[in-house]
């Protein structure tokens, strides 16, 4: 139990026990909330530090409530009393300063949304016109631009295709080229603050470099250079760029508001040429030491099976992917709409598509029951790429192989399914990285500049 301590915002000393906090979006280290706002008493009873330290437990009070509204999107003054463990008086004072920075807004419910005796507490809700993130995909064949604010709003989206492999300065301007177009829509709704971006490879934390992304053809690719140069000339405004791993960024967005809300441990799948995870366990998303954990594309799944781009063969994307699909049926791998492609060869039936089905559904199998035994997720969400788009037609296929990969224990429950959110977990995730520090900041002067169109 924490010591007691005064709410910094008015209202009495309180103490509240320290939640677990919730999963955080890559990119924003020891990110709290929003659990329990804190309080802050020294160990005898006596008041603690002052001055900064009172600050700092103000701006962390004032991030607990935003990234409970954020993530509701509406919630009553008495719930964030009570999910807070702060006075109404401290909420009242929290919430006011941010309706005074234009974040929040407060409203009376209608009255036919409840029945309680008295008046009823207020409804708080993000502001019309508040801070806004621009999400970014840079994805083999399409880059996709999403305008998000507060609350998980989309205020409008964007996409266009690209060939198959660009460079990062092309991907960035293809990006800049639709942001340029969709932030003037929504001129009256938005204050720009930051970019979240996804890409397909992996990412050095905090360098904004693409360290290898194989289908895109980029090696140490300073992404986020180009994408923060490309926007400045096109917005007339250097945004800040937040960079992220495609699959990293979507298992956070299914965690917060997809379908893997309630969940403490899920593994999201994405991916039409590779094969990327993100994986949340007990609660917490998994990381690695660089930041690489998730490629599960290369488990071993056949020794003696198809080439893989990494050096290996065998692995469950190559053995499970486009080209495993598209090579004994005669089709384009690199093709857009391969998945497209593969259901009408499937319907068409036939000796080779029955063969091909089988075989790539047990080795879609022999990948899904790896990691059920390894992670025991409650869940696997299948993201944007082939596996969404082909698990209506082969669950039947691959299910019953994973129950008999799997430990006998967890036969049975095994939950795969397309994600919540459909294809647009991994920019609604982005949109999550790039909102990070106004969320964990909430007052922060720098976050509620507009953008010069």
């Amino acid at each position: 139990m924490t010591p007691a301590g005064p709410d910094v915002g008015g209202g009495h000393p309180e103490g509240v026990p320290a939640p677990p906090a919730p999963t955080s979006p890559p990119g924003t280290p020891g990110r709290s909330g929003p659990g329990r706002a804190v309080g802050l008493r020294g160990a005898a009873g006596r008041r603690g530090p002052t001055g900064r330290g009172v600050d700092d437990l103000r701006r962390h009070n004032l991030s607990a409530v935003l990234q409970a509204v954020h993530h509701a999107g509406a919630v009553s003054r008495a719930q964030l009393t009570t999910t807070l463990a702060l006075s109404r008086s401290t909420v009242g004072d929290l919430v006011g300063d941010m309706v005074e920075a234009g974040l929040l807004v407060e409203r009376r419910p209608d009255a036919s949304s409840g029945r309680g005796v008295g008046r009823p507490s207020l409804l708080v809700r993000p502001a019309p016109g508040s801070p806004t993130v621009l999400a970014v995909y840079a994805d083999v064949h399409r880059v996709r631009v999403a305008l998000v604010g507060l609350g998980g709003e989309v205020l409008g989206r964007l996409d266009d295709d690209l060939p198959a492999v660009v460079g990062p300065a092309r991907a960035a301007s293809a990006a800049a080229s639709l942001a340029a177009r969709l932030v003037p829509t929504a001129a009256d709704r938005a204050r720009l603050v930051g970019v979240g971006a996804a890409v397909p490879g992996t990412v050095r934390a905090g360098t904004g470099v693409v360290g290898l992304a194989p289908h895109l053809g980029w090696v140490e690719a300073p992404f986020g250079d180009a994408l923060a140069d490309a926007l400045a000339a096109a917005l007339g405004r250097r945004l800040p760029v937040e960079l992220g791993n495609d699959a990293d960024l979507g298992v956070v967005a299914e965690h917060l508001r997809g379908g893997a809300r309630s969940t403490t441990d899920v593994v999201y799948l994405c991916g039409t040429w590779g094969l990327g995870s993100g994986i949340i366990s007990g609660g917490n998303r998994l990381t690695g030491r660089h930041g690489f954990a998730g490629e599960v594309g290369h488990i071993g799944v056949d020794p003696e099976g198809r080439a893989c781009h990494c050096g290996s063969r065998g692995c469950w994307e190559s053995e499970s992917q486009a080209s495993a699909w598209a090579a004994p049926l005669d089709l384009d791998a690199d093709a857009p709409d391969v998945a497209a492609r593969v259901l009408e060869r499937l319907d068409r039936g036939g000796v080779a598509a029955r063969r091909t089905r089988d075989r790539v559904s047990r080795s879609f199998a022999r990948g899904l029951a790896s990691i059920v035994n390894v992670f025991d997720p409650r869940a696997v969400l299948l993201g944007a790429g082939l596996w969404q788009d082909l698990w209506p037609a082969v669950e039947d296929d691959v299910m019953p192989w994973v129950d008999r990969l799997v430990l006998p224990a967890l036969r049975g429950h095994v939950d795969v399914r397309p994600a919540g959110l459909g294809t647009g977990s991994t920019l609604v995730g982005a949109a999550e990285v790039a909102l990070a520090p106004l969320l964990a900041d909430p007052l922060l002067p720098a976050a509620h500049l507009a953008v010069a169109p």
